[in-house]
């Protein structure tokens, strides 16, 4: 199994999908965390049996599929950092992936619709 980013390089104000490749097809639930898996209030959703449920960690802004993929809408630079993966299937079989995303800073307008980099000061 592996989590890949779609956009692989997601920048701020875009929704990206956490796309889970090769997840176990006798799964029995998943869990999404915002850092790891050994913290219960990192928990952004888990899926068991069909049915969506938001954790504590979760804004509003993510939604899980059937295929263990996650959809986080409208990235902060905040929402960068560690997503950790945790599935169960249905002989027990327990596996935790982790991705660290990375959100770049949205470029600011400038004169005439261009796009200008954003310099820190």
């Amino acid at each position: 199994m592996s989590i890949v980013p779609v956009p692989t390089k997601p920048m701020e104000g875009q929704d990206v999908t956490l796309t889970v490749q090769g997840y176990p097809r006798d799964l029995l639930v998943y869990a999404w965390y915002r850092g790891p898996a050994s913290e219960p209030n990192r928990l952004l959703s888990q899926l068991p049996s069909g049915s969506w449920i938001a954790g504590p960690a979760h804004t509003g802004r993510e939604a899980g599929f059937a295929n263990c993929s996650l959809l986080v809408q409208k990235l902060n630079l905040t929402d960068a950092g560690r997503y950790t993966l945790k599935t169960v299937t249905l002989q027990g079989k327990t596996e935790t992936l982790e991705l660290e995303l990375q959100v770049a800073r949205k470029c600011a307008e400038g004169v005439g619709g261009q796009l200008v980099p954003h310099r820190a000061s």
